[in-house]
């Protein structure tokens, strides 16, 4: 069920909003020429130049026009939100790369179909006979993409698993003669990686694919410490989990002061599956690295295992013979925090299987099909329900880690612009992050708008994005969209442009005094 639109006033940067329906209506026409500026090529330098009486739609093709943008592809638009009129356009309606700016039509989508009090469920169940304190069988898992169990949610992950531990305990259950192990069949079908993912991509914790079965945001962090003599192996763990992924170490420990650690990491699929780490590093020095766990269920259910362990659970792990007429009784369900709590955790880090597990929960709650496809088709039906036009978009995944997802920049004004109208809109405001305050822009804009600006940014390679509010020095709300393709400059440039940008925004006066 749609949650109950309606319009829903909001304070941005200590103004009061009220909300517009109205369309953003086509640009029509020449835009005026750039503005001339005798300033050196820095994009900050020559906005301070721009006289303060030039229009926004000047100073904006006065930044993309720098010599160092010749070879790049800009899509930006600014909106007023109350009518939606637009106030400077460049190719707003040109297909960009989005990186994760594809974050906000997830997080709009699923706050509209799913409601910001969505919850995963994750469903323990037994097999076999209990007796004088031993279950005689195994311990299935059933999932359904919950995300949450995780260090970054949860702090000790592990304790999401105090409710299984609970029900053991209640049923005088001590030991475990089978195994934990997940359900043959999965909520989530599919390739673990989302379609079109950069291969390199694939060993790093932003690059894990995900599955039903999530355990801390599917990565692992790899310690490697100069433990030893030279010329020993270096002590090598991982955290959060002790016992998994398995790890294969070929480290060995040089001289004290030797340099930093040279050290190359993967996912070591073949002969585990595990993670292989080889190098070396100076006796007395360490270095953690974050890999994507090689199989996301292996990891949950080791969780699972290690969990009962610390709690005096043993679990032998032996395969248990299938007889007829062995009871599958429920032992507890996991039930996770809301989605409006979710949301923050994966729109101010950026977090990408955040991400990609909402997307595919769309697919199996609204379809019956946890699969990208199924996802890309909610997404789809929602964005034509906002009058999004069908060649405005290009839907691969949910995070945007995809190089086939495609965005126009007026389509993502025009969701920033819809879910205003939602009693969900406070949620979604409030999961973005805030210039100078937190998340991605923690340490951005903070001397001109602090407070002021919620956006979403977004990187891959050669792709940059800044999208979201801002509130001007007369009160009134903007929506912005500003995204840089195919450009070979270092980000930091393409990011002075975005700013300079937004500066303007928030200094901008456009009533009378």
């Amino acid at each position: 069920m749609m949650p109950r639109r309606r319009c829903i006033p909001f304070a941005l940067g200590g103004a009061l909003f009220a909300c517009g329906t109205h369309r953003v209506p086509p640009t029509t026409g020449v835009n005026p020429p750039p503005v001339t500026a005798t300033a050196s090529g820095d994009a900050g330098s020559v906005a301070r130049a721009i006289p303060a009486g030039a229009s926004l739609q000047q100073f904006v093709d006065s930044l993309v026009a720098l010599p160092q943008f010749t070879n790049a592809h800009w899509g930006i638009i600014v909106v007023n939100a109350a009518q939606r009129e637009p106030l400077a356009s460049v190719n707003a309606d040109k297909l960009v790369m989005p990186a994760s700016n594809m974050k906000l039509v997830t997080a709009a989508v699923a706050l509209a179909q799913l409601a910001p009090d969505f919850t995963w469920r994750t469903a323990f169940l037994r097999t076999g006979t209990i007796r004088k304190g031993v279950l005689r069988g195994d311990i299935l898992v059933a999932g359904s993409g919950d995300p949450t169990i995780s260090v970054a949610m949860r702090g000790e992950p592990l304790t999401a698993f105090a409710p299984l531990v609970k029900a053991l305990q209640d049923a005088g259950i001590r030991r475990i003669t089978g195994r934990v192990r997940s359900v043959d069949s999965v909520a989530f079908s599919g390739s673990a990686p989302g379609f079109g993912w950069d291969w390199d991509d694939l060993n790093e914790a932003y690059g894990a694919g995900v599955s039903e079965l999530l355990f801390n945001e599917a990565f692992t962090e790899v310690r490697v410490a100069g433990c030893a003599r030279v010329g020993a192996r270096a002590c090598v763990s991982t955290a959060p989990l002790r016992t998994s992924p398995a790890l294969r170490s070929r480290v060995v420990i040089r001289p004290a002061g030797s340099g930093p650690p040279q050290l190359e990491w993967w996912r070591d699929s073949a002969s585990m599956p595990g993670i292989a780490v080889r190098g070396s590093i100076a006796a007395g020095d360490s270095l953690t690295v974050s890999v994507a766990q090689p199989d996301t269920r292996a990891t949950f259910v080791a969780a699972v295992t290690e969990a009962l362990s610390q709690a005096g659970i043993t679990v032998h792990a032996r395969v248990q013979p299938t007889r007829a007429g062995d009871a599958v009784d429920t032992l507890c369900i996991l039930q996770s925090p809301p989605l409006r709590a979710v949301l923050p955790a994966m729109q101010k880090p950026s977090q990408n299987q955040i991400a990609e597990a909402l997307f595919r929960t769309l697919g199996l709650q609204v379809t019956g099909v946890g699969t990208p496809d199924s996802a890309r088709v909610v997404i789809e039906r929602q964005l034509a329900a906002w009058a999004v036009r069908p060649d405005a978009y290009a839907i691969r995944d949910g995070s945007g880690l995809s190089r086939h997802d495609y965005l126009t920049p007026r389509a993502i004004v025009q969701v920033l612009g819809e879910v205003r109208n939602y009693e969900f809109f406070q949620d979604f405001l409030a999961a973005l992050p805030v210039a100078g305050v937190d998340g991605t822009l923690q340490n951005r804009m903070r001397s001109f708008a602090q407070g002021r600006v919620h956006a979403k940014t977004g990187t891959i390679d050669k792709a940059r994005a800044l999208s979201g509010y801002a509130t001007s020095a007369d009160g009134e709300l903007l929506i912005f969209s500003i995204i840089a393709n195919n450009f070979s400059v270092p980000n930091r440039e393409v990011d002075r442009v975005a700013e300079s940008i937004v500066e303007r925004l928030v200094t901008m006066r456009r009533s009378a005094p």
